[in-house]
């Protein structure tokens, strides 16, 4: 239904029209005058709701919170820190470091074909993140490579060309540092200065300390290194290091190689080799270690 408005008549043919014309126009501007206070009154009422919405705090949903815990990745870390007690044992039982090392590289070929897999076919990974999901962050989940492997490659690399003790001790700078690192500057980073990479002063004093713990065990006297390689990198007769400056160079050095960034590359492959580099440099190549 079309509302037609009466336009003024140029000739009043009587007072009788003259008085339909009136009402007619009163009663359209009257009509009008309603259906524009009610559109302002919408629009009025409709931005009070907005800012209500924009104003209100945020109460923290389920998937907040799961956000929130998601973020310590504690089956992550749990993993990743158990790998250093294997790495003791099987150094301290003789194990041959080639063998483990063509156990890890088939390992490697295996995870590195299953990411290549799972980028391509929908299917698999969906599977793939069913299985091993609770161990991944979520971008590794979407398009990049799974941390695992990374850890694989530096491993492997570090068994192929340093000396067992040494490849030993910088996997366990791998394994426990960079947990140690995480959980410490997740739990103190805001209270400490934080460098452009986003790492905290916090996370790299953890990784120190972890360290030191981790020199102590492995070269605190607890594992005869002469019985197992045949040449030891630190011979502490010998050696003008002693066992507490060696146990605080480790662990600076754990914590430097957690906190440096090699081209954009990940920790699980930097950390092991960059220790393992600065280790060889001053036990071997500067002779420090008494060899």
């Amino acid at each position: 239904m079309s509302l037609v408005i009466p336009e003024y008549p140029p000739i009043y043919s009587s007072p009788l029209e003259i008085q339909n014309f009136v009402l007619r126009r009163f009663f359209l501007d009257a009509q009008f005058s309603k259906w524009e206070m009610a559109i302002h009154k919408n629009l009025a009422l409709h931005k009070r709701n907005q800012k209500k919405r924009h104003d209100k705090p945020v109460s923290p949903t389920v998937k907040n919170i799961g956000q929130k815990k998601n973020v310590w990745e504690i089956p992550r870390k749990l993993f990743h820190s158990s790998i250093g007690f294997p790495v003791l044992y099987l150094y301290s039982t003789h194990a041959d470091a080639l063998a483990i090392r063509n156990v890890l590289a088939i390992l490697f070929v295996m995870g590195i074909t299953a990411d290549l897999l799972r980028f391509n076919i929908q299917w698999f990974n969906t599977i793939y993140i069913k299985i091993f999901g609770f161990l991944m962050r979520e971008v590794e989940k979407r398009d990049k490579i799974n941390g695992v492997v990374f850890y694989l490659a530096g491993c492997i690399l570090v068994l192929s060309i340093f000396p067992q003790d040494i490849a030993a001790i910088s996997i366990l700078i791998l394994s426990w540092c960079d947990t140690a690192a995480s959980c410490f500057g997740r739990a103190f980073g805001h209270l400490t200065y934080k460098f452009s990479s986003g790492k905290s002063v916090a996370g790299t004093l953890g990784a120190i300390l972890t360290g030191c713990l981790a020199a102590y065990v492995f070269w605190g006297g607890w594992i005869d290194h002469k019985d197992i390689v045949r040449t030891p990198s630190w011979q502490p007769e010998k050696s003008v290091l002693s066992l507490p400056v060696l146990i605080l160079l480790t662990g600076i050095i754990g914590g430097s190689s957690e906190l440096v960034d090699v081209w954009g590359l990940d920790d699980n492959f930097v950390i092991p080799v960059v220790a393992g580099c600065l280790l060889w440099v001053i036990l071997i190549g500067f002779g420090f270690g008494g060899i």
